[in-house]
């Protein structure tokens, strides 16, 4: 499967890097964080998500900063566009 984009955790920033050959459109990302709750059972964890929206095009090799609301995201969501075409890729953090 080609990947589209990188991603490195500056700790309180993503850097979100085209790693393609080709021109992206940035539409939106979403974060998402593995967070401990209290449960009936004990102790459980929760992922949440925080949305934002980007709007920008990537030529090969440029980047982006998303800033980090919590510490540890555990997945990056992104929704581009390549030419016409929506896509979507997940990316483990």
């Amino acid at each position: 499967m080609m990947r589209y984009f990188s991603v490195v955790n500056n700790g309180k920033t993503l850097l979100i890097k085209n790693v393609s050959e080709r021109v992206l459109t940035l539409l939106a990302v979403t974060v998402k964080y593995g967070v401990t709750v209290d449960t009936v059972d004990g102790m459980g964890i929760r992922n949440i998500g925080d949305d934002l929206r980007i709007n920008k095009t990537l030529g090969q090799g440029e980047t982006v900063e998303v800033p980090l609301k919590l510490p540890d995201p555990v997945l990056l969501v992104v929704i581009f566009k390549d030419g016409e075409v929506f896509r979507r890729e997940d990316i483990s953090i």
